[in-house]
């Protein structure tokens, strides 16, 4: 079975040739000219997009070749203190949850799902289907119960929510559509060149995510509509070689300032001296 997937993994790759390992090597130091110059005390936390492997998936040479650069840092340091005073408020809290949990009266629900596994056992599912949606209403009456807490516990991990402590750079060669989920404010960096903000900084699970500020390089990308998102797009040329570059969208995931003195500090003109 390992060797059988081994080749059916093969077969869906093939040696790069001499023009498309050209191709990547001037794109990847391109990417690494234009971020080298990024200032910040963050720790680096990953990386990838670096490295010129040997093969390539076949059928490539049918479209534009495409290469996604991506770099994250984090304020660790910050987001460790933040994480230790959120457990300290959290633990505070423990024995009010705790007085909750005991105060609420399960027992009906156990006796409840007792009954459901007898009547699964004697094989009356009518039964089973009747005594489930039973469950389900009182399932929702205990959740109901538990809301006031659980809203308490997800306050005091906002509360202590550290934010503007994670970045990511993230450079994609040949992308020719980009979306925005809102409409984006627009601006211009120190060397002119156009930029496009979404505000969408939001909580996801626990982790703070900072808005997105993006940089479209190339000679015809043109902002419109599709349905109701305002999207940004470049045509493919599908006439030109398929080993050259047309259009590079360049994002930073971060505080809308520290996004702003990131893409002023880049070396844009490599990332500009790609595109033919």
């Amino acid at each position: 079975m390992l060797l059988a997937a081994t080749l059916f993994a093969d077969s869906a790759t093939r040696l790069k040739t001499d023009t498309e390992k050209t191709f990547f090597d001037e794109v990847i130091q391109a990417c690494q000219s234009a971020t080298a110059g990024i200032k910040t005390t963050w720790e680096e936390g990953s990386r990838s997009g670096d490295e010129n492997d040997d093969r390539i998936t076949e059928d490539s040479e049918k479209y534009p070749l495409v290469h996604y650069f991506n770099i994250s840092w984090a304020d660790n340091k910050r987001i460790d203190e933040a994480r230790q005073k959120a457990d300290q408020k959290l633990e505070a809290f423990a024995p009010e949850m705790q007085k909750q949990v005991e105060n609420t009266d399960t027992k009906a629900f156990e006796e409840l799902a007792a009954k459901i596994g007898k009547a699964a056992e004697a094989g009356d599912m009518a039964e089973v289907t009747r005594l489930q949606k039973e469950a389900e209403v009182m399932a929702k009456q205990m959740e109901e119960g538990y809301k006031p807490m659980n809203q308490k516990v997800e306050s005091i991990i906002e509360k202590n929510m550290p934010h503007d402590v994670r970045m990511t750079v993230r450079i994609a060669i040949n992308k020719f559509y980009e979306s925005f989920n809102q409409e984006p404010q627009t601006g211009k960096l120190s060397d002119g060149t156009s930029f496009y903000r979404v505000e969408d900084s939001r909580n996801n699970n626990g982790t703070w995510i900072e808005g997105t500020t993006f940089i479209f390089l190339g000679n015809e990308w043109k902002a419109g509509k599709d349905n109701e998102l305002s999207i940004m797009q470049h045509p493919e040329h599908a006439d030109k070689p398929y080993a050259s570059v047309r259009s590079i969208v360049v994002s930073v995931e971060a505080d809308s300032k520290r996004a702003l003195d990131t893409l002023n500090s880049m070396n844009l003109s490599a990332l500009k001296g790609l595109i033919k």
